[in-house]
């Protein structure tokens, strides 16, 4: 009983740890200006000043929350960019990722495990080695400047396919020839048999892919021209030179989607991620 009382107590202690940040943020963001000024004045203008850790608000204000959605549109335009970009990346990336994944699970063709360990290797690589090839491919085809130069890239995305083909491949291998004994054809057994059987990995899919492409920041700075195009993930650092007794206000905002996308798959991301180890 003590040994498991140990372990929940320093589960407990790095769930606090995990969470501070979170709730730091948005116990703060209930802050006015005023008070802002007087806990985090010194630190804006000089980084090396140490102020005290402020957590609780004096006051309720929802001055922030109020310059974000009613003064300023500036905050609400950022978001539905992000919001479309993200979107867009997911939808395509679902697409792109189960017939992919599909492909290289189900199917044998000339090449398939070398070009499966390409996707493999491409997957390891961090996204800033691949900006400038990618730029010189949207740059030739015209695309900089465009949302489509900072969409597509992130369609077509390794990480999808090799998480579908993992979670389709652990499948077994008996329902899929009991459904061709019955006549089923590969588009019929996709979305009869797999689809359906896949939904854990999906959904974990979808809350990787919605977070990583809601937080990029390299791809919308180096391939789109206009700093009116930015997402939010970008403007978050304008906000916080300029205003930044809105910056808590703003990240609350910022963090909203995807958490609430967590917190409604959670269950199948886990499922999901086991099923995909288990081939």
């Amino acid at each position: 009983m003590t040994k498991r009382s140990l372990i929940y107590t320093a589960l407990g202690l790095l769930a606090v740890l995990t969470l501070f940040p979170l709730l730091y943020m948005v116990t703060n963001s209930f802050m006015g200006g005023a008070e802002f000024g007087r806990y985090y004045g010194k630190l804006a203008q000089e980084l090396s000043g140490r102020n005290p850790l402020h957590m609780i608000p004096e006051w309720i204000m929802l001055d922030g929350y109020k310059e974000v959605f009613i003064s300023r549109p500036d905050y609400l335009m950022k978001f539905w960019v992000s919001l479309f970009l993200s979107g867009s990346i997911l939808a395509g990336q679902m697409i792109v990722a189960v017939l992919g994944g599909y492909a290289f699970a189900r199917f044998r063709f000339p090449g398939r495990n070398a070009i499966f360990f390409a996707i493999i290797l491409l997957m390891m690589l961090p996204s800033q080695v691949t900006l400038v090839p990618n730029y010189l491919v949207l740059y030739s085809v015209g695309l900089i400047g465009n949302y489509a130069a900072v969409i597509l890239p992130g369609v077509f995305s390794a990480f999808g396919v090799f998480l579908i083909r993992q979670v389709m491949a652990a499948l077994p291998a008996d329902m899929f020839e009991a459904a061709r004994l019955d006549g089923a054809g590969s588009w019929r057994i996709l979305w009869k048999i797999c689809l359906p059987n896949c939904k854990a990995g999906l959904a974990a899919l979808a809350i990787l892919s919605f977070a990583d492409s809601w937080n990029m920041v390299e791809q919308p700075l180096v391939f789109l021209k206009d700093a009116n195009q930015y997402p939010l993930s970008v403007f978050l650092t304008q906000v916080n030179a300029m205003r930044p007794e809105v910056g808590f206000a703003v990240g609350v905002l910022s963090v909203a989607p995807a958490l609430l996308l967590f917190l409604r798959f959670k269950d199948e991301m886990v499922l999901g991620i086991e099923y995909s180890a288990v081939k």
